[in-house]
């Protein structure tokens, strides 16, 4: 008899953990604490901030009056593409400002 007794207290524990922690986890991704979903709001914020000109030693230059009469005449980043025969795999990349379709040095 007291080995049954054991056997389902050692059941209940089991049962009363699993039950726990399933609650305990289910809340917390409830609540907007999930650990990926973070993670990729703290890559967005880095690459949203690189695209603006956070990133290491360069800044979006000021386009007031280098598009013309065009306007709006915005900062962007762009690639800087050679005229080789063979694609590379990385190009330069500059800062250009940018009007519509066209594109006008800083």
């Amino acid at each position: 008899m007291s080995v049954l007794r054991r056997r389902s207290h050692h059941h209940l524990c089991t049962v009363s953990f699993a039950t726990i922690a399933f609650l305990l986890l289910t809340s917390v991704s409830a609540l907007g604490l999930n650990p990926t979903r973070q993670f990729k709001e703290v890559v967005e914020r880095v690459l949203t901030r690189r695209r603006l000109g956070g990133g290491p030693g360069s800044t979006p230059p000021t386009c007031r009056s280098k598009c013309g009469k065009c306007s709006p005449c915005k900062p962007v980043h762009v690639s800087i593409q050679h005229r080789f025969i063979m694609p590379l795999e990385y190009y330069p990349e500059a800062w250009r400002c940018r009007c519509g379709n066209k594109l006008f040095m800083p």
